[in-house]
């Protein structure tokens, strides 16, 4: 009886006109659902766009001149090592002479009108309590600090690249089923109303079918907008205008991800190539120099001096003859003992004592931190492969349940209820498939970036 049910149903439809579309629900690879979206403009792959921002970003190029910064402060602290040499000169006019007594003589007028002064003059530090070469060594570290911060801005800027890109991949992904679930909703409200027109069916099984296409009609559009704005993202970090052309194309090999690496070997990276773990030992560096440079105010300072000097001095005009000129030149040792500063110099040091203490502590939890990372994200990246193949499973699985529910209702065998609990489990497995292809490219770079991305993590990789 239901058989024939069925039969006269189906050939209702028919003579209705209405023929049920369900090629959409045929099932597909898994890897289809992170196909392309047929977009214009410029295409650019993952590395391309990476390479893009390295180059454009402003926050490299922030990072470029303060490590050219850094670079010029060394230099102009070596040049303490060096002596300095100085062209001097002066030239006075007497308004009124100089006068002393000559005995019942009266008052005689001293010196000339016009003074005339030039010379070389010769500086040359020669100790200083090491202050020169501490300094010098803390300009250094500072030099190389800003190195690895640039470094480290190329990794960030290069990791929330990836993060926009695998957003639009995921925003793509997420289109594809919703558009599929969408398309497979709207097929069972033109059966349910077909059957409603036979008396197959009621007014609220009609209403149920419309009220499930409105709400996955929101979802839709949600994802569309959720891809735009990743591509938004991706132009606005790749310093590119709102509504240039410009959208990312990817492979397969994108989706891929290499044999999990061992931990040891990750704590091994990172403590070699982690940026910020090396400019927090270079900062306990230069906190030991600044406590140096601070002692160095308890020592003398010893300095060469030297000069040579023109003099001149006439009644009117430039000394041309050799009565109104001659030359002179001193040299000597200049020695500076400090003896008391009301305590200035040992608070100095006292500060610059605690200043370092601070910074090995940072240090010390900057380790700690680091190695926290690299876990975290080598358990992400090991859970996001476990998930992407039991998903992979269960998306296969439940397409083909989907098929033989979609038999077992031609052939009258299942209810419209259990086919739409098959559908629903399509979608749902196809959702968590994507979310975990997604999670699992994230995971890996936020473990590139926990050990310093440097290059290609693993051998394995692009193989």
């Amino acid at each position: 009886m239901k058989n024939k049910t069925v039969i006269i149903f189906m050939a209702a439809l028919l003579a209705a006109g209405i023929t049920p579309a369900w090629g959409a629900l045929a099932p597909k690879p898994a890897a289809n659902l992170f196909a392309e979206q047929d977009v214009g403009g410029e295409k650019i792959t993952i590395s391309q766009a990476i390479q893009m921002a390295l180059e454009d970003s402003y926050q490299v190029i922030d990072a470029v001149k303060q490590k050219e910064i850094y670079e010029r402060q060394l230099s102009a602290a070596r040049a303490g090592y060096y002596p300095t040499l100085s062209l001097d000169g002066s030239y006075s006019r007497a308004i009124k002479k100089a006068r002393f007594a000559m005995g019942s003589g009266g008052m005689v007028e001293v010196g000339k009108n016009n003074t005339y002064s030039a010379g070389l003059n010769l500086n040359q530090t020669l100790w200083a309590g090491g202050q020169v070469r501490n300094t010098a060594r803390l300009a250094k570290v500072t030099a190389e600090e800003g190195a690895y911060n640039l470094k480290h801005v190329r990794d960030l800027v290069t990791k929330a690249v990836v993060k926009y890109c695998y957003g639009i991949i995921y925003a793509s992904a997420y289109i594809r089923v919703q558009e599929e679930s969408l398309e497979v909703a709207r097929q069972h409200l033109q059966e349910t109303q077909a059957k409603y027109k036979q008396g197959l069916a009621s007014s609220l099984d009609v209403l149920t079918q419309k009220v499930k296409v409105e709400n996955i009609e929101p979802t839709v559009i949600q994802a569309r907008k959720n891809f735009e704005l990743s591509n938004l993202y991706l132009r606005q970090i790749l310093n590119r205008d709102p509504e240039d052309k410009i959208y990312l194309t990817w492979s397969r090999q994108d989706l891929e991800l290499p044999p999990l690496p061992s931990l040891e070997s990750l704590y091994e990276k990172a403590m070699q190539h982690r940026p910020e773990l090396i400019i927090s030992k270079l900062a306990v560096d230069a906190a030991h120099y600044n406590i140096n440079i601070a002692k160095s105010g308890h020592w003398p300072v010893l300095a060469l001096n030297a000069d040579y000097t023109f003099n001149g001095l006439t009644e009117q005009g430039f000394p041309h003859s050799k009565q109104d000129r001659y030359w002179s030149s001193n040299a000597g040792l200049t020695l500076s003992i400090p003896l008391f500063e009301g305590g200035k110099v040992n608070a100095q040091v006292a500060q610059k004592k605690l200043a370092y203490e601070q910074a090995v502590a940072a240090y010390q939890n900057k380790l700690k931190n680091v190695r926290i990372e690299v876990k975290e994200a080598w358990l992400n990246l090991a859970e996001a492969r476990n998930r992407i193949e039991a998903t992979k499973g269960v998306v296969e699985q439940a397409r083909e349940n989907l098929s033989a529910q979609m038999k077992r209702y031609r052939a009258g065998l299942t209810s419209q209820l259990e086919l739409n609990d098959a559908i629903t489990d399509v979608n749902d497995s196809d959702l968590q498939y994507v979310q975990a292809v997604y999670d699992g490219a994230i995971a890996l770079s936020d473990l590139k970036f926990a050990v310093g991305g440097e290059g290609k993590l693993y051998e394995e990789e692009n193989k």
